[in-house]
């Protein structure tokens, strides 16, 4: 009796805490630590008969600030969807199934991601047979169909043999001659391709390193500025892959098209390395090429992504078409062996993405659009379009990592607020199934609700968007607003910022806390081109046409919402990262809405520190401003680079700058061991600082541009929700270690409001 009235008051004690919670505005939401702890399929592969799909997830492990990747293998008629247990475990990247369908090739690193090894893993037997490489760290790899062949990209370590200025204690003692400029060989890392062959007992050989000749200079050399994209045909015969060379054919800078990068030092080619001979040939007229290479099954043939060949007829439809950016590629056949070329398939969407299969009868599948697949075949002497494929795409759906066998589609479906998972998809039955569950344990989560959203800007430009709102939205109310300016394709999961983890952008604990975020999307038809032809270029200088246009859809974003009635105008934040961070520094200067909350995070600046301390981005920042600011272009310096206008910010800021593994002194203790990429962010900080501006800022020593480490995720999503919180609506988390936070922040309140009395007071006097 007594354990009944105990349920009963406990239960009685559960629905007065959640019905209260709702009445109160305080509906339980989802948090950082749920969004960090999201499993996520990094890498897929189909084996080759099509029967067992390999992939691999990663999992965030909170508690000890890593990432597990599991490796999974299940066959394709399984109809089980719970995750099982994995085959592997470990720091485990780039999966490859060999012919026999039994051995799938992979990259397996240590704990540290320090070093790589290729290993050969057997699914029946689960023994890992280790290919010693020459060096502990192998960045990519290619192997043949038999899996008796490798070839393998190793990072070279910088030639400290030879003297550096400013090595030996003497140069220390008696002072050294710092040389000036930079070349971007100085700063482009090189890596060396070496190839190993399994002999009849079994045993690998030793890695020989690969001589690659210049097709244009005819010079040989081990080390390749940023070689990478390495495809090995199937027989083990030859290897394609790509890097930047400083040579290049005068055609080139004839042919009219290629004036754009006329004035980059290097260009990317593709070159064709044949074992036996240990020869080397330009494998494509073109620079650029997009895509990794696929070998046709005989090896005599393959497949790439690539702006036309130079002088070709199809580089003269690209001109008349207006497509010339390295971003407008064609599907090209190549025979190796005579070097002829065919163009498959004109405008590829994805350039990058190479064809998901070359069949075996000739035809190939080919990804159109986000959810769009075509076969082609060729007949006579041109490839057509014989059938074609549209996954079902009710609400924006997304799919990624597309494998097929010729006859059936698999990969990763996911939608706005569902994560991704598994999917098969047999055109015979035009049927979708979905074959994980991956993260049940966001089953219980309440997810806000987006809503695609749709405005035109003052330019006229049409602009697309996903407008998340906060649980138990009620019309008429108007909500505080934050904006995402580093926007995605409609449809991709966002508990922060999908599987790419940006940092600072957190839609789900935002949104379920009360906050509407807007984040732009792009349809299945949106052309970059769209953006440059709407561009107001003639009013303005260099490149800060981007910066307006970017300004003007986020000003007509709020404007548009207010006349709906859906946000409060005053309260409205903006976070950039990465080129939107600029963007968004320019935004807090010039734009008509005047933010309440901002973040820039791991960004460029376009400033004066950038300038003089990135000599190999100088010409970028020249082209930004119409020139450089000693002369004549140093009104526009004035007028639009942040630098000149730190004044004019009356926006708190929230700086997040990661540090790339550099764990010299803690910030500002000691100047002369400050790491690299937080110099520049100095002067930002110096100038905030002694024009009493409101701001703070953040370094992430062990975070990449996009930080990885759970605990540093964790750690920004969580800042960025208690900023915004804090500063549009008032909002202070009772958590007792956040005291010395909300201490600082409402001093920066208090500092803001002196500011803006200021400012007011000065108005009013010339009024």
């Amino acid at each position: 009796m007594r354990y009944t009235s105990k349920c009963v008051a406990m239960i009685g004690f559960l629905l007065f805490c959640r019905i209260g919670s709702y009445l109160w505005g305080q509906a339980p939401g989802v948090s950082p630590s749920d969004c960090v702890s999201v499993r996520y399929i990094t890498s897929l592969s189909l084996s080759v008969n099509g029967r067992r799909i390999a992939y691999l997830v990663k999992t965030p492990d909170i508690e000890h600030n890593r990432n597990d990747y599991e490796l999974f293998v299940r066959d394709v008629d399984d109809k089980t969807v719970s995750l099982g247990k994995p085959l592997l475990s470990g720091n485990i990247s780039e999966l490859t199934w060999l012919s026999d369908d039994r051995r799938i090739a992979m990259l397996f690193g240590d704990d540290n991601g320090d070093t790589n090894t290729l290993v050969l893993f057997d699914v029946s037997t689960g023994h890992k047979e280790v290919i010693d490489p020459v060096a502990s760290t192998i960045d990519s790899y290619s192997i043949d169909s038999l899996g008796t062949t490798v070839a393998y990209a190793v990072q070279d370590k910088q030639n400290i043999d030879s003297h550096v200025a400013g090595t030996s204690e003497d140069d220390i003692a008696r002072g050294y001659l710092v040389s000036s400029g930079s070349s971007v060989s100085e700063t482009t890392v090189t890596r060396s391709i070496y190839i190993s062959h399994r002999n009849t007992s079994g045993e690998w050989s030793v890695p020989l390193s690969v001589n690659i000749e210049n097709p244009f200079s005819h010079l040989k050399s081990t080390r390749l500025p940023l070689a990478r994209s390495l495809s090995l045909s199937p027989n083990g015969k030859r290897l394609l892959l790509n890097y930047l060379s400083d040579r290049f054919p005068a055609e080139w800078n004839d042919d009219l098209s290629m004036k754009p990068f006329a004035a980059l030092p290097q260009h990317d080619i593709m070159v064709l390395y044949d074992l036996d001979k240990a020869s080397t040939a330009l494998a494509l007229n073109s620079p650029f090429p997009a895509s990794t290479p696929l070998w046709s099954n005989d090896s005599q043939s393959f497949l790439v992504n690539s702006p036309s060949p130079v002088g070709s007829r199809w580089k003269a439809e690209d001109v008349k078409e207006h497509h010339a950016s390295v971003a407008d590629a064609n599907l090209f056949s190549v025979n190796a062996a005579s070097g002829t070329v065919e163009e498959v398939y004109r405008h590829v969407p994805f350039h990058h993405e190479r064809p998901l299969v070359w069949r075996p009868d000739g035809d190939i599948i080919i990804q159109t659009g986000f959810a769009k697949f075509a076969r082609l075949h060729r007949f006579g002497n041109a490839w057509h379009e014989a059938e074609h494929i549209t996954l079902p795409q009710p609400d924006n759906d997304q799919y990624a990592f597309i494998v097929s066998d010729g006859t059936e589609l698999i990969g990763t479906h996911e939608t706005a607020t569902t994560s991704p998972e598994l999917f098969r998809y047999q055109s015979s039955l035009k049927q979708l199934a979905i074959l994980t569950d991956i993260n049940p344990q966001l089953h219980r989560a309440q997810f806000a609700s987006a809503e695609a959203v749709h405005w035109v800007t003052t330019g006229g430009l049409s602009v697309n968007g996903l407008l998340f709102l906060p649980p138990n939205y009620k019309q008429g109310l108007r909500y505080p607003l934050v904006i995402q300016t580093k926007g995605d394709g409609a449809g991709w999961f966002v508990c922060d910022s999908g599987s790419n983890h940006d940092p600072s952008f957190a839609p789900q604990p935002l949104a379920t806390a009360g906050i509407m975020y807007l984040v732009r999307t792009v349809a299945d038809d949106w052309k970059f081109q769209d953006d440059l032809d709407n561009r107001n270029v003639g009013n303005y200088p260099g490149g800060i046409g981007e910066a307006v246009q970017q300004m003007d859809i986020w000003d007509s974003a709020v404007n548009m919402l207010d006349k709906r009635g859906m946000i409060d105008p005053s309260k409205v934040g903006i976070i950039g990262f990465s080129r939107t961070g600029w963007q968004v520094e320019f935004d807090l200067v010039h734009a008509r809405v005047l933010y309440a909350a901002a973040t820039v995070a791991d960004n460029i600046q376009y400033s004066l520190s950038d300038y003089w301390l990135a000599p190999w981005f100088a010409t970028d920042i020249e082209h930004m401003y119409g020139g450089s600011p000693e002369g004549g272009a140093l009104e526009n310096w004035l007028k639009y680079s942040p630098s000149f206008n730190y004044a004019k910010i009356r926006t708190p800021l929230l700086i997040e700058v990661m540090g790339y593994g550099f764990h010299e002194e803690l910030p500002y203790k000691s100047p002369e061991k400050v790491p690299g990429n937080l110099i520049h962010y100095y002067e930002l900080r110096e100038s905030l600082f002694r024009l009493s501006k409101p701001f703070e800022l953040y370094y992430y020593p062990d975070e990449q541009h996009q930080p990885d480490h759970p605990k540093a995720r964790i750690a920004s999503l969580q800042r960025n929700v208690d900023w915004y919180r804090f500063w549009l609506q008032g909002y202070e988390d009772d958590d007792q270690r956040k005291n010395d936070q909300y201490r600082r922040w409402r001093a920066l309140k208090a500092q803001r409001d002196r500011g803006q009395n200021s400012v007011d007071n000065k108005v009013s006097v010339r009024n």
